[in-house]
């Protein structure tokens, strides 16, 4: 379906908003940030529950991710298989939990869970609403329909869709999640390294 087909009457979408071209930022210089951080409050190194408890999210994140990747071709199709017969946006909620894991990792304590999660917001719910302006003026009814029955953010317990579609590792790999998965390696590394250095330097 062509925007001018479009039988919600959708104006057309226009130039992107600043803090959707800018949320590549959050990929990269938050995180840089957040290591600065780590240098500063010097929270030195310790196994407990919060800093595997970020492991395991960071892990679950990538999961989420690397399955959402495998159902999607981008603007191409309504994905409703896999992940999207729960929520709308799984790549989005994936890096969610990247986003706490981090702030677990870093050993910040809340402060640093609750200062990663409003950046995620702030960054990522500018580029779901413009998204979905562009997936309504695309699509018409059918993404509609899709919107009023499954949630945006929070996955649901149970799939609301049936979902078509099946997954691919090379779509998933088309998709570039697995530099995405890479990188959350090396920056959980990076954390990890920044906190020992930072107790033996302290």
């Amino acid at each position: 379906m062509t925007s001018s087909e479009n039988p919600t009457n959708t104006p057309p979408v226009g130039r992107p908003p600043f803090l959707v071209r800018r949320r590549t930022m959050f990929t990269w210089l938050i995180p840089l940030l957040l290591m600065a951080a780590v240098v500063l409050v010097r929270p030195g190194m310790h196994l407990d529950a919060a800093f595997i408890a970020g492991i395991v999210l960071v892990f679950l994140g990538e999961v989420v991710r690397f399955w959402a990747a495998g159902y999607i071709s981008k603007d191409a199709v309504i994905a409703t298989g896999g992940p999207y017969g729960y929520v709308r946006n799984p790549l989005y909620f994936g890096s969610l939990l990247l986003a706490i894991g981090y702030g677990l990792v870093s050993g910040l304590g809340w402060g640093g869970v609750i200062a990663m999660t409003a950046l995620f917001f702030l960054f990522h719910l500018a580029a779901i609403r413009f998204e979905e302006s562009f997936l309504k003026v695309k699509f018409g009814q059918p993404y509609l329909d899709y919107l009023g029955r499954v949630p945006r953010i929070i996955p649901a317990l149970s799939p609301r869709t049936r979902g078509d579609g099946v997954y691919t590792w090379a779509q998933a790999i088309n998709n570039r999640e697995h530099l995405s998965a890479l990188f959350a390696v090396v920056f959980v590394i990076a954390l990890t390294v920044c906190r020992l250095l930072v107790l033996k330097h302290g």
